[in-house]
């Protein structure tokens, strides 16, 4: 490596390990804030053991600048469940030896689970269902987090939090220079933070500050009882106390309060989590790649597993540091750095903490607060929906007066409720229709279409989506009960349905019902998960009107059959010579052609073949498939005696696209193409009368195309 590298790697680890530090500071004071401030030394060290285990994951993961470290997100939700102590009758106070052992079993604990967390839902491969927690939960939460930091930023400040006893408080003594010192802290960094680099802004202002206030203590100029050294400056910090996991001596009896709060730890792991999977997302826009979320999820169980064990939190990864690594030139140099710095304050620079003032942390603490709401709350207002934002609000509302548990389950529940009521306004129906409109792939006589064209309106036409639960499935009850007394047919399409909810098949159970009287036939299509549902869709009394067909095409093609026959028709299909004027020009015609027998499953073309011959069906039956790319088989077209069929690749001299098979034992006419230049030679006119039944059989089918194109706009 070069020494500019070095000098730019060395760069980047001071830079990034001083702002570790501080970070590492903060959080430790907002861990164990309030009542429990008199051992805010132990939180410091669990910060600081939890910024020397993220770095070296930093190192170790594909990221190569990543920063990994304590989170204010995790610290935040934890410092709730810590501040509980406070208000708990204990021996020897929320100071005492048993509130840090309970404290520091609870750091434990809740690192445990979140490892846990991020190893069995890398285990099982679920990493990327962040992306379907919806938008306003997650930024009710993160909302919501940034008011408890501001919160906690102004208990680190002067014990005076975001709640009705903070304001009591405040009141009952409004005058406090150190309130006022940490409040112009956050301003300056608000207003600086847009024109000066971070890692040279939150430096320069702490220890600006740190010579400030030390200065002021240690002079005449600031009134004693405004400058009481408690009040600005962290109490015995000579030297970082730590107290491992395994030095713990509680007994079965104190452990109460860990039970009480296991809920609120896996909520812990749950920020966790969903923190790390945002900050990956995050970074992949910034670095330009992505990254396996699977695998970094694994070094972070890791990472917090180890960090658990020697009496550290669990390590996040950061983006914010994770970019001032990377935009300083940083590597994993640069993070080894960081982390040696990290070390080196826990090892001995801790008598330097007692010089720093809880003000000027706090006012840092208060700056990151406030810009989280101006990210989660203030921002999305410019592209968020009303409903959205009001999600965000009441979210917010609930988590800062009854708790993360609270908010995040109510947030669930009302984007839950909204979702259903937004669900039940969608058109459950993509295809609404008739068979006048909407025909089979069947080609039919011209009586029988003109059959189709006069009645088919009396046969309707539903294709449904999405999920049918009991309010789309009441839309559709809705819609039928409006209909006209005379329609006689319905055919109802499930296979492009997710899934049908148990009451929805008893909604359209009373549809069926409410028509058995009228005589209405139902044609119910169904795919693979849908059949055991859609064929509980029964009436013991009406069975003989319900049939279930596994393709749309196939009930149309019978609904179609069934209305022809009610006007005393016959199914009957297309004549294939029909377009000569004679028997003689007929027989002529088929002189030109070869005779070919085909037996039921034989292919007469291939998809894919070159086309050089057209297809006249004597006798038996033909369909046109197509086998998609998951194997499935689809039927294009149903072809009987006197059906035509290839003519439109035979013209254009393209490739089929699609296989033509019989379906029964079949003999077909086979006209190739220089046998029709022989033809046109011998026979001008009857070339001539076969051009235009091809023409007249290609606009038929352009108009088809272009009214079902219309249909599924």
């Amino acid at each position: 490596m070069s020494a500019a590298a070095l000098i730019r790697q060395g760069s980047a680890g001071v830079i990034t390990g001083l702002s570790a530090i501080i970070y590492s500071l903060s959080y430790g004071a907002l861990l164990f804030a309030g009542p429990l401030s008199s051992l805010v030394a132990y939180a410091i060290t669990i910060t600081l053991i939890t910024a020397v285990i993220g770095a070296v994951v930093g190192v170790l993961s594909e990221g190569r600048s990543f920063i990994v470290g304590p989170d204010s997100n995790t610290i935040t939700v934890l410092a709730s469940i810590l501040a509980v102590l406070g208000s708990m009758q204990l021996p020897g106070g929320p100071s005492g030896p048993l509130a840090l052992q309970l404290a520091l079993a609870a750091v434990a604990l809740t690192g445990v689970f979140l490892a846990l967390t991020f190893f069995f839902v890398a285990r099982a491969n679920l990493a990327q269902l962040v992306r379907y927690i919806p938008f306003a939960v997650m930024a009710g939460f993160l909302a919501a987090t940034g008011w408890l930091i501001a919160s906690g930023a102004l208990n680190i400040i002067a014990g005076i939090p975001l709640s009705f006893a903070g304001l009591s408080r405040f009141l009952a003594n409004p005058w406090r220079p150190e309130l006022a010192f940490g409040i112009a802290i956050a301003l300056i960094l608000f207003v600086l933070a847009p024109r000066v680099a971070s890692s040279v802004l939150i430096p320069a202002v702490m220890v600006g500050a740190t010579a400030i206030v030390n200065f002021a203590l240690q002079s005449d100029f600031c009134p004693p009882e405004y400058c009481a050294a408690h009040t600005w400056l962290f109490q015995n910090m000579a030297a970082l106390p730590w107290t491992p996991p395994w030095e713990l001596t509680l007994d079965l009896s104190d452990t109460g309060f860990l039970f009480d709060n296991l809920a609120q730890m896996l909520i812990v792991a749950f920020v966790g989590l969903v923190t790390t999977l945002l900050s990956i997302a995050s970074l992949e826009l910034s670095y330009q790649r992505e990254f396996d979320l699977n695998k970094i999820l694994k070094q972070q169980a890791a990472a917090a597993g180890l960090s658990a064990m020697v009496g550290g939190f669990s390590p996040i990864l950061s983006i914010g540091r994770s970019l001032l690594n990377h935009r300083a030139g940083g590597d994993r140099l640069g993070g080894l750095i960081a982390g040696a710095l990290c070390l080196a304050t826990l090892l001995g620079a801790g008598n330097m903490i007692s010089y720093v003032p809880k003000p000027a942390l706090g006012g840092l603490v208060l700056f990151l607060g406030i810009g989280m709401l101006r990210q989660w709350l203030w921002d999305p207002c410019r592209s968020a929906s009303r409903l959205e934002i009001a999600q965000i609000v009441s979210i917010l509302l609930l988590v800062a007066n009854f708790g993360f548990m609270v908010g995040f389950l109510a947030g669930v529940l009302l984007s839950c409720a909204v979702f259903i009521v937004t669900y039940s306004r969608l058109p459950i129906a993509s295809v609404s229709t008739n068979l006048a409109l909407f025909t089979s792939s069947v080609a039919r006589s011209e009586a029988g279409t003109n059959l189709l064209r006069k009645h088919g309106e009396k046969t309707l036409l539903y294709r449904l989506r999405g999920y049918v639960f009991f309010g789309s499935a009441s839309k559709i009850d809705k819609v039928f009960r409006a209909m006209a007394p005379d329609i006689e047919a319905i055919v109802i399409d499930f296979s492009s349905v997710s899934g049908i909810d148990s009451s929805a098949v008893g909604v359209f159970q009373r549809m069926l019902r409410r028509h058995q009287d009228k005589g209405t036939t139902f044609y119910l299509v169904y795919s693979e998960p849908t059949e055991r549902a859609v064929r509980a869709i029964t009436l013991t009394s009406a069975a003989q009107r319900i049939h279930y067909f596994d393709a749309l095409d196939r009930a149309i093609e019978t609904a179609e059959d069934h209305l022809i026959a009610r006007r005393g028709g016959t199914p009957g299909r297309a004549t294939a010579l029909q377009f000569l004027a004679d028997a003689s020009a007929r027989a002529t015609f088929l002189g030109y052609c070869e005779q070919r027998r085909i037996t039921r499953g034989e292919a007469l073309c291939a998809d894919g073949d070159m086309s050089n011959e057209v297809y006249f069906l004597e006798s038996g039956g033909l369909e046109v498939v197509k086998v998609t790319t998951d194997k499935r088989v689809l039927r294009l077209a149903k072809l009987d005696a006197g059906s035509v069929v290839g003519e439109l690749a035979f013209y254009t001299g393209e490739a089929r696209t699609a296989a033509i098979v019989a379906d029964v034992d079949s003999t077909v006419y086979v006209l190739r193409r220089e046998d029709l230049k022989r033809l046109r030679e011998s026979h001008p006119d009857l070339a001539a009368m076969f051009d235009h039944m091809v023409i007249h059989k290609v606009s038929h089918a352009l108009t088809r195309a272009n009214k079902l194109l219309a249909l599924y706009r």
